[in-house]
């Protein structure tokens, strides 16, 4: 069983996503308010989390943050609109999102957890 935390301001988004992945065994958080989510990161540990890039004005620097509490966790993010500029460090997914898609990026990325 794995932890995957989940960032974004759409609450029908955070549900499905929850719902899928813990059907699949997974712990799944999800935070639709940032302010919340800063009280409870270094509780959870993550191994995985998906973060929707337009949910907070400085969204790289809370994923930035959660990487130094978590250096472990893979993270992917998530937008409506393409990113102007690529990113390295994740992968990305564009809203609206094919469900089988991020399941293959989410278990992709435990995967490469598994074995560092």
């Amino acid at each position: 069983m794995s932890k995957i935390l989940v960032l974004d301001d759409n609450k029908g988004i955070c549900s499905l996503i929850e719902e899928i992945f813990t059907m699949d065994g997974h712990e799944v958080r999800t935070y639709s308010d940032i302010s919340h989510f800063d009280k409870e990161i270094e509780k959870f540990r993550p191994d995985v989390g998906l973060f929707d890039l337009h949910m907070a004005k400085d969204m790289l620097k809370i994923i930035k943050k959660v990487k130094n509490i978590h250096p472990n966790m893979k993270g992917i993010i998530m937008s409506a609109d393409e990113p102007q500029e690529p990113f390295t460090e994740f992968p990305f997914i564009s809203k609206p999102f094919d469900i089988i898609t991020l399941k293959n990026l989410v278990y992709d990325s435990l995967k490469q957890e598994m074995f560092v």
